[in-house]
């Protein structure tokens, strides 16, 4: 079994609890305003959140012209058209589906970091990835839906889209050289996917409906503070210490922490199909990291 270090193992686990509890609290925000500013408002408080920390930590730094390139792909990518896309997605579709397509990365993910960046993937790291794959189709089950629905095929596409953008910033992010910690750059890279969405809000939505309320402020609060400012930090940090395999399929474990969590809270029943497929993503990630 592979070392881990304490410090990436405990922030692998704080992304898995804080984004398998991010779909349903997007999903009730989401009742109470449009996708898109939903995303632009989620993004001012992340950003807010990770610039008003690295001052309190002293970490704060102008960047330089050779860091513009990762600030610019995971601002872009990652953050901003990630998130909008997703919550486009989440719109046309019921918020367990969405996160199961938005976590596709790793149908991605393997065959380029194999064949164009060189990871180690012998048969054990393949049989975790078709594990994991076979695992979310079961959950995703796509036999099930109504591909007749336009909502659902462009809701579909969306989160699909969505995961390709996550995946190729995945890619930027363990493979770019980086001049500073990602602490440093993260603030910058917010504000890199906030400006263009808050900028085509104001243009595509002027007029915006908000229906103001306690749930709609907390859910704004727990997506910008923890999934967009404090969990996208973790989730660089985790990516560049780690083989982009490995954390792909490890993001997986998030659906199967959204179901858990649907069934503990909502008594949602655990079908025999839904736990083989939350076996399966174990032992796929298990060989992974064998």
């Amino acid at each position: 079994m592979r070392k881990f270090n304490y410090r990436i193992l405990s922030l692998f686990v704080f992304i898995i609890l804080s984004w398998g509890m991010a779909w349903p609290v997007n999903k009730i925000g989401l009742s109470y305003m449009s996708p898109l500013w939903y995303t632009a408002i989620r993004l001012v408080v992340g950003t807010a959140t990770m610039m008003i920390l690295v001052i309190a930590l002293r970490k704060f730094t102008w960047p330089k012209p050779k860091d513009l390139p990762l600030i610019v792909i995971i601002g872009l990518l990652q953050i901003s058209i990630y998130i909008l896309l997703a919550n486009i997605g989440l719109a046309y579709l019921p918020a367990g589906r969405s996160s199961l397509l938005a976590y596709t990365t790793p149908l991605w993910i393997m065959p380029a970091a194999t064949l164009f960046f060189k990871e180690e993937a012998g048969l054990l790291r393949w049989l975790g990835f078709f594990l994991g794959i076979g695992g979310l189709l079961i959950l995703l089950s796509p036999w099930e839906m109504n591909w007749s629905d336009r909502n659902v095929i462009f809701g579909s596409a969306m989160l699909l889209l969505a995961s390709l953008c996550w995946a190729i910033s995945m890619l930027c992010a363990r493979y770019m050289q980086w001049t500073k910690s990602p602490l440093e750059l993260i603030p910058w890279q917010l504000l890199v996917g906030t400006l263009p969405i808050l900028i085509f809000a104001f243009i595509k939505e002027p007029a915006v409906s908000i229906v103001w309320n306690s749930s709609l402020i907390l859910s704004l609060v727990y997506t910008g503070i923890l999934v967009t400012g404090l969990s996208y930090w973790s989730g660089l940090v985790v990516n560049k210490e780690l083989p982009t395999i490995i954390v792909s399929l490890g993001f997986l474990i998030v659906p199967v922490f959204s179901l858990m969590v649907s069934s503990f809270f909502m008594h949602e029943v655990v079908s025999i199909s839904t736990a083989a497929a939350m076996i399966s993503i174990l032992l796929g990630l298990i060989c992974v990291v064998v």
